[in-house]
């Protein structure tokens, strides 16, 4: 008898030889006694199946090659689902299911208590705690003796749930299996009779959908087929976009749709609108929204480039890597579609300063929707520009090759990467790419690296290591530690952090354990070997000082404003003079790029255009100066930033952009005359 704990830490013995208790714990959730429980469940199937057990010793767990094929073998045998016992999370999802799916059934508590075989407060407790939970998005579980229970409230929402809950279960969870289990128990078609119903259709319409979505496509699908044909009356009028007629994403829906009978035009809407929301965007093909769609690429490029300090040397790389991005999300803000970012909190803290530079950069587009852009499509587009941000040195004579793939898209495909490369510059890499794509490959690869848990990767017979895109130091040495120890002789083996604690603890008091144990880690990993890259990023007040603030200052145009910035940091041998010519010249043939917010510029070039160390020059004007600019003119404030090229400027750069809200300090700019007390209320800012 399986249920979620074990089913969950099955899938994470197989990923791993040795595993620590504590690890597994944290990995889990689940205290000592919990994990030791689910131990003995999965224990009693291996024991009826294979004679065999996992053995806990040293508080330490190591599976075998052939437990872990036992373990595999478990996971896919279908007979275990009968048997299965659902917690009280999985039944509130399954009676969700049961109320969206079966629209015109009537349900009581006894259909309930037979479907699940758990008692009349159970399913009372389920349901409460349902209720309460689609409250929050203003639906209701209603019952009459008529109609029984059943779902009551704006069908869009209602929808919305359903989407919501599958693609957190597919992403967060990585289990699909309440989902299988729901449609095999009531006979619905396959996920892939459904794939290959729509296969043909895909390629008719030339449409791509990385595969998590594709995969959250199906199953959505499904499920929505008895709904589809309702009619809405509230909240239908945002679907109703000539536009989306004319796109190929309705006639594919429209094809899809007539599969089952089903020739409403409102429902090719609604699908239509949905799927332009999961594909990927196609920077080569001329749709009808091209042109929208690449204008705000560009938009948000070149806002980018102007906060951050950075000048992408390859802008058709960048243009289409978030092309491919931003048109799908584009219309999931539009159509306010579910937007699940796994990794969201990850991200923000990993990437903050990164984080806080591309929400201000959003922000000039954000007025194109009726609410704010949620902090989960942030945190998306945040992994794109990390990508694209990073540069890394090509790793010399890879000795094995690594297979990445990443079903998620071009974001965690690009970060991922990137990260690897650095902890791994010994081994080459083939990716990223989709599962399906290992099947037409040769059998030239050593290893694998997966962003998710997959359980046909482990057949390849190749070491599979499971890795999250964005992954904090611990995550790090570990996965160094698994690679190294399996791989064997690639360079060297790390010691474990818990036997140099067990050895300072002898000879020392620890004053703050946590600590030391973070430093640990970040010593032992390996780095970037540009050794400015290991130095902590500097924050405003540092790459500045007095003599390049310049206080009521007065030019012609904006060429000599340009120049007079730059002025101080070529005095200080920050910059050649050669810099600020090119800025002058970019500006007068991109236009005036750097003008960032109102009555504020930015003037700065690549590093390779004459940066000889980091710095920002800060200069107030005693009348402002025309860009031309047509939103954000006259400047009266200018940061003339010279950023070398491991980007060690970005905490600086997303410090700046807080004080643009910040009105004391332009205040300041206005009425001192003293340049150190601009610098000391930098310094009062950073403390």
């Amino acid at each position: 008898m399986t249920d979620e704990r074990s089913r969950k830490l099955m899938k994470i013995l197989v990923e791993r030889q040795r595993h620590e208790l504590a690890e597994l714990e944290n990995q889990t959730g689940l205290t000592r006694r919990q994990l030791e429980y689910t131990l003995e469940k999965i224990n009693a199937i291996l024991l009826e199946t294979y004679q065999q057990t996992i053995v806990l010793e040293n508080n330490r767990i190591t599976v075998s090659l052939e437990m872990k094929e036992q373990l595999l073998a478990v996971l896919v045998d279908d007979s275990y689902a009968d048997e299965y016992v659902m917690n009280g999370g999985e039944r509130g999802n399954y009676l969700f299911l049961l109320l969206f799916y079966f629209v015109d059934d009537y349900f009581s508590i006894n259909h309930f208590m037979t479907e699940f075989g758990v008692g009349k407060t159970t399913i009372l407790t389920d349901l409460k705690n349902l209720n309460a939970l689609l409250e929050k998005e203003d639906i209701a579980i209603v019952y009459s003796r008529k109609e029984g229970y059943r779902l009551v409230g704006n069908e869009f929402d209602i929808r919305y749930h359903l989407m919501k809950m599958l693609i957190w279960d597919s992403t967060e969870q990585n289990t699909m299996f309440i989902y299988d289990y729901f449609i095999e128990k009531n006979q619905l078609p396959s996920v892939e009779q459904t794939k290959e119903a729509i296969a043909p259709y895909l390629v008719e319409y030339q449409l791509s959908f990385v595969e998590n979505r594709l995969k959250e496509f199906i199953y959505t699908l499904i499920f929505l087929e008895k709904r589809l044909g309702l009619k809405v009356k509230v909240g239908a009028e945002k679907f109703r976009l000539p536009a989306v007629i004319a796109m190929k994403e309705y006639q594919f829906a429209t094809r899809i749709l007539a599969l089952t009978d089903n020739h409403d035009d409102f429902s090719a809407l609604y699908l239509g609108a949905w799927i332009l929301g999961l594909s990927v965007g196609n920077p080569d093909s001329t749709t009808k929204d091209y042109e929208i769609i690449m204008e705000l690429v560009k938009r948000i490029i070149m806002r980018f480039e102007a906060l951050s300090g950075i000048r992408f040397n390859h802008q058709e790389l960048v243009i289409n890597q978030l092309y491919s991005h931003l048109r799908p999300a584009y219309y999931r803000l539009y159509f306010k579609l579910p937007i699940v970012n796994p990794l969201h909190s990850k991200i923000k803290k990993e990437y903050s300063e990164l984080f806080n530079i591309v929400e201000e950069a959003l922000k000039p587009i954000a007025s194109l929707f009726e609410h704010a852009i949620p902090e989960e499509e942030i945190a998306f587009l945040t992994m794109h520009f990390a990508s694209l941000s990073a540069s890394l040195k090509e790793a010399k004579q890879p000795q094995k090759v690594a297979l990445i793939v990443c079903p998620n898209g071009i974001g965690s495909s690009s970060i991922v990467y990137t990260e690897l490369k650095t902890l791994f510059p010994e081994l080459s890499f083939i990716g990223p790419m989709e599962t399906n794509g290992i099947e037409h490959l040769a059998d030239s690869y050593d290893l694998i690296f997966s962003t998710v848990p997959n359980i046909r990767l482990f057949y390849t017979k190749k070491p599979v290591y499971v890795v999250s895109p964005i992954m904090n130091t611990a995550e790090k040495y570990r996965l160094i530690s698994d690679v190294y120890s399996q791989l064997g002789n690639l360079g060297f083996q790390l010691p474990s952090v818990k036997s140099i604690l067990e050895v300072v603890e002898k000879h020392a008091t620890i004053l703050n354990l946590g600590a030391l144990e973070k430093e640990l880690y970040d010593s032992l990993i390996p780095k970037n070997e540009n050794p400015e890259s290991e130095v902590t990023e500097p924050v405003l007040y540092e790459i500045t000082n007095p003599d390049l603030i310049q206080l009521g200052v007065t030019a012609r145009d904006w060429e000599e404003v340009i120049r007079v910035a730059g002025a101080p940091l070529l005095k200080q041998g920050h910059i050649t003079r050669g810099y600020i010519d090119t800025i002058v010249e970019n500006t007068k043939l991109e236009g005036p790029y750097m003008v960032i917010a109102k009555q504020i510029a930015l003037p700065h070039a690549r590093p390779v255009d004459g940066v000889k160390k980091l710095g920002i020059s800060i200069t107030s004007l005693s009348y402002p100066i025309e860009f031309g600019s047509k939103e954000n003119d006259p400047v009266k404030y200018i940061f003339c930033l010279a950023a070398t090229a491991n980007n060690r400027h970005l905490n600086a750069m997303a410090e700046l952009v807080e004080l643009l809200d910040d009105q004391a300090f332009f205040e300041l700019l206005d009425t001192s005359q003293e340049p150190q007390v601009v610098y000391q209320y930098l310094m009062s800012k950073s403390q």
